[in-house]
């Protein structure tokens, strides 16, 4: 009689230490994962602001309209909502409005898909001193989008009449092994 009892409570006790370990090991894996991604996410940020913040001090930007995607081609990822961003630098109230032609020449994904992608509605006042982000547009990849380069040429009007192009590059590309296993 003392044996089965005895091997009752040591059976219990094997449930309860292996639901703790379970939990236990559990609550690591969420950890982990919370910030694996919280660095990711914060190295890519800090990488994106440090290069904006050089260029501005040795004056690599500073005209009226600059945007993200004007340099080194930008990393847009299928399955995902994609902006495209600008800062407007307005000497005075004006309706800026922006459009765009695909560049056959660069971009080696076809015009009639990328322009079923890319939505760009953009026409609003900018006052002056209102230097904060714009999304001029939005590039919807589906999640079976080929990778490869998307290169648009964007005309920028300022109350309707040309102010300048500018030449954004964009790179279709899979979200990396770890970022899409963690996050």
């Amino acid at each position: 009689m003392r044996s089965k009892k005895a091997a009752i409570e040591l059976s219990m006790t094997t449930i309860v230490v292996v639901v703790l370990s379970l939990t236990l090991l559990i609550m690591g894996f969420v950890l982990v994962r919370s910030v694996m991604c919280s660095s990711i996410n914060l190295v890519t940020d800090i990488g994106a602001k440090s290069k904006d913040q050089v260029n501005k001090l040795f004056g690599a930007t500073g005209g009226e309209v600059e945007c993200f995607g004007d340099g080194d081609p930008v990393a847009i990822f299928p399955g995902r909502a994609n902006y495209i961003q600008c800062i407007i630098s307005a000497k005075q109230e004006a309706k800026y409005s922006f459009d765009y032609k695909v560049n056959e020449a660069f971009t080696n994904i076809p015009e009639d898909t990328v322009k079923r992608w890319v939505i760009m509605d953009f026409n609003q006042n900018i006052a002056p001193g209102d230097e904060e982000s714009k999304a001029i547009a939005q590039i919807n990849l589906p999640e079976e989008a080929p990778e490869g380069d998307i290169v648009l040429d964007v005309e920028v009007k300022k109350d309707g009449s040309l102010v300048s192009t500018k030449r954004l590059k964009f790179e279709v590309t899979r979200v990396g092994l770890v970022r899409s296993a963690l996050c």
